[in-house]
Order: structure tokens, then C-alpha cells, then sequence
């Protein structure tokens, strides 16, 4: 019994550790890519992870454009489970990179409501690009776990 509990007292907390804080949030959607830009070091105590990149290209449907979509896990040190996923939208020839924020499944209402926010800003093409990257990742993650 004592073995139970401490167990399901290991799982809640990682369950409230993992999730994905407002500093993690605006991380991802502005400070990485000041990051990138400056040469700086990664944000301490925490590491990124190339989780898979996706494209979605011309038809009708998605307005003759070409998106890519790389998706980055957002990792504490120690965590075996991204606190956050990094989706960095690019639209070739139409849009200067964009950098969305895919928070933890157990986050709090206020960091969901942040990327809702983000994807109501959306025009129509990248939403649906978006969305089709999207579906092709969890394709790909699908056949591969």
C-alpha cells in the first residue's frame, strides 16, 4: 500500500511539474527566436529535442503555397517528457518564420487560452497548413510508438 501511494504521489506531481508555464510559453513563441538571432546559449535548464518536420504544399485547399512546420520538443533537464512543443511555422515566400507554442496536455486554462489566441490571429491558408502539418505529425508519431 505504501508502495501505491508513493507512486501516485510520484505521478501527480509530474503531472503538475511538466506543465507548460507562461515564462516556458513566451519562450517558445518569442524568446527563441532572439535566441537564434543574438548567438545565444540555450535557456538554462532546459534543452530542445527535433521531434519530426512536416510540409504542406500547393492545391486548392491550401492556396498554392508551400509551408514547412518543424516541431521542437521544449525539455526540462531532467524530464523525459517535454513541458512544451516549439511549432515553427514557415510560409516560403509569404511570411517571416512563425513561432507557435503547443503547451503541455495538463496545462492551465490561461496558457491554453495564449495559443488559442495565436491561432484565432491566423489567416485561413496558414491555419490550414498548420492543421495539415499537424495531421501529418501525428500520422508519422502514430506508426512510430
Amino acid at each position: 500500500m505504501k508502495q501505491i501511494m508513493i507512486l501516485v504521489m510520484v505521478m501527480a506531481f509530474g503531472a503538475v511539474y511538466s506543465q507548460t508555464t507562461v515564462e516556458e510559453y513566451n519562450y517558445v513563441t518569442k524568446g527563441y527566436k532572439i535566441q537564434v538571432e543574438s548567438g545565444l546559449d540555450m535557456k538554462k535548464g532546459y534543452r530542445l529535442v527535433d521531434l519530426c518536420e512536416s510540409s504542406a504544399e500547393g492545391g486548392s485547399a491550401l492556396l498554392n503555397r508551400k509551408a514547412t512546420m518543424t516541431f521542437k520538443g521544449l525539455y526540462k533537464e531532467l524530464d523525459k517528457s517535454p513541458c512544451a512543443v516549439m511549432v515553427i511555422y514557415h510560409e516560403t515566400g509569404f511570411l517571416d518564420k512563425m513561432y507557435l507554442c503547443i503547451p503541455h496536455w495538463n496545462s492551465k486554462k490561461e496558457i491554453w487560452d495564449l495559443y488559442a489566441g495565436q491561432l484565432e490571429g491566423m489567416s485561413e491558408s496558414v491555419a490550414k497548413s498548420l492543421v495539415w502539418g499537424l495531421s501529418k505529425s501525428a500520422s508519422f508519431f502514430a506508426q512510430n510508438n
